[in-house]
């Protein structure tokens, strides 16, 4: 496999406030036509609207009230607010570009009413991005094959695009080329860039024939406080985003690939490096029932209940198996027998280069 480029930043972020009940109508009213409400309860003592008008300057807007409470949130893609003509790039948050950033999304909104600054508002979300560019365009769609299967986190679930939620053109092929875990306060998130961008028309010219793989820490502010610290302001959240986004990222891929750094081989490849090992025969029946699990089911959770329950052990004991097959340099999630490629390198080793 050839050189990997990579390239961190921030892809997307969020600023919030509580207004007053006189501040929320001041904006309600002022937004008027613009305003598109989300589907709940008509008799609900809630309202959720969404303001998309300003998308391709790269801002959102979201007003809700519950019950007495009323807040709006701003939705930002920095690099797009900043006229990036790439749709790849990501934020690096220096002063001069969060500055400009502000002022630009500032003389945006505040005609509608805002009541300050963005930059006076509480940071509340942070999208952390790594993308790892490729010249084989195969590779990338073997790496979310191994996401699609590895670890899903504790509180965390699997989740797909669906049908009239209105977020994927192409609901079959986003699920494809994507691979989602979320819980409340994190999502970790890997897709195919490239073929995105083609889905929606906005892939550049000198992109062609190149795979982005994109992976995305995105991070709700109790995560963000749990990453990145307690920070003065929202540009040294920003600013400290960056520069920790590697490392968040890899955070992830530690658990999603249970501490083992091997790589991935394929199927047949890995069970013959497991016959070769100098272990009881028991160990090497069990490990292999992993490997065979691990292919054939939703994810490494699935098949390491699957083995507990095959062989009469505690699920503490079949996750050991992992580590089992780490010391043999065999990683639990495999490439498929017809896949191109002998092998591919762990993707926390690329990261680390």
């Amino acid at each position: 496999m050839s050189k990997v480029k990579q390239n961190t930043g921030i892809h997307t972020c969020a600023v919030g406030m509580t207004l007053t009940a006189a501040q929320y109508y001041e904006i309600k009213d002022g937004l008027g036509d613009f305003l598109r409400k989300s589907d709940g309860n008509y008799w609900s003592r809630s309202e959720h609207y969404t303001v998309d008008a300003f998308r391709e300057q790269g801002v959102w807007l979201y007003l809700s009230r519950m019950d007495t409470i009323y807040r709006v949130k701003v939705r930002i893609e920095p690099c797009r607010v900043l006229a990036s003509g790439d749709p790849t790039a990501l934020f690096q948050a220096d002063k001069k570009q969060y500055h400009a950033m502000i002022e630009q999304v500032d003389s945006l909104l505040q005609p509608c009413g805002l009541p300050r600054s963005i930059d006076r508002m509480k940071i509340s979300r942070m999208d952390l991005t790594c993308d790892l560019t490729f010249q084989e365009a195969g590779v990338v769609q073997q790496y979310i094959r191994t996401l699609q299967k590895s670890f899903v986190l504790p509180h965390y679930k699997r989740v797909c695009f669906r049908e009239g939620d209105g977020k994927a053109k192409n609901v079959r092929k986003a699920n494809k080329h994507s691979c989602r875990q979320q819980c409340r306060q994190a999502a970790f998130f890997a897709y195919d860039k490239t073929a995105q961008l083609q889905m929606i028309g906005r892939l550049p010219e000198e992109r062609l024939g190149k795979r982005v793989l994109r992976l995305e820490a995105e991070l709700n502010r109790g995560a963000i406080k749990q990453h990145l610290g307690k920070q003065k302001s929202n540009y040294q959240f920003l600013k400290q985003g960056v520069k920790r986004a590697g490392k968040v990222i890899d955070w992830y891929l530690k658990r999603v690939y249970k501490n083992n750094t091997s790589p991935h081989l394929r199927y047949e490849d890995a069970v013959a490096c497991i016959a070769g090992q100098r272990w009881k025969d028991k160990t090497k029946e069990r490990t292999s029932y992993l490997l065979r699990k691990v292919s054939d089911s939703e994810s490494m959770n699935a098949a390491i209940r699957k083995t507990a329950e095959k062989f009469g052990i505690k699920r503490q004991t079949a996750m050991g198996l992992v580590k089992k097959l780490e010391q043999a340099g065999v990683n639990p999630v495999t490439l498929t027998n017809a896949c191109e490629y002998e092998q591919m390198e762990n993707l926390r080793n690329i990261l680390k280069k």
